[in-house]
């Protein structure tokens, strides 16, 4: 089950900030630094449900709805495949 959830900019930074403080590169898992962020600022964080579908799937789900979305994975995928 994936979960969605709603944070903004600096939340999402500081979390990314704690990652790189413990060492994580870009690529790697940072549940561990969401989850001692959310614990400290529950307030900053929401739950906007869970689904089964995963990230790629749901934005490509959106899109055929009409919705414009960014999916970060997508721009890694063409960068790599440009090298």
């Amino acid at each position: 089950m994936n979960h969605a959830w709603l944070l903004d900019l600096k939340t999402y930074l500081e979390i990314i900030s704690l990652a790189e403080k413990h060492g994580k590169k870009a690529g790697d898992s940072m549940q561990e630094e969401f989850n001692e962020i959310m614990k400290k600022h529950s307030e900053k964080i929401k739950s906007l449900g869970a689904i089964n579908k995963d990230v790629d799937l749901l934005t490509g789900d959106l899109r055929e709805e009409g919705f414009n979305i960014l999916n970060l994975n997508e721009l890694d995928r063409r960068k790599e495949n440009e090298r």
